[in-house]
């Protein structure tokens, strides 16, 4: 999974980045595609197919934040 900087996930988690949607939602990564997504309050998440409903996989939380990728 590619991994954001720390600064990154810092400004994310304090609403100060410049550009959110650059980094969260689904992009083409060289580790292939990633999911990023901020859900505070969360306490685990999964990507699912919008048309069918089924599970495409787990995203895992970066430490204590709330952001979540896979």
């Amino acid at each position: 999974m590619a991994l954001l900087p720390d600064s990154e996930i810092n400004a994310l988690m304090r609403a100060e980045h410049g550009d959110p949607f650059a980094v969260l939602g689904p992009h083409e990564t060289s580790a292939g595609l990633t999911i990023r997504a901020l859900l505070p309050g969360a306490r685990s998440v999964i990507a699912v197919h919008a048309r069918s409903g089924d599970p495409l996989a787990v995203l895992a939380r970066h430490g204590d934040t709330d952001l979540f990728s896979g």
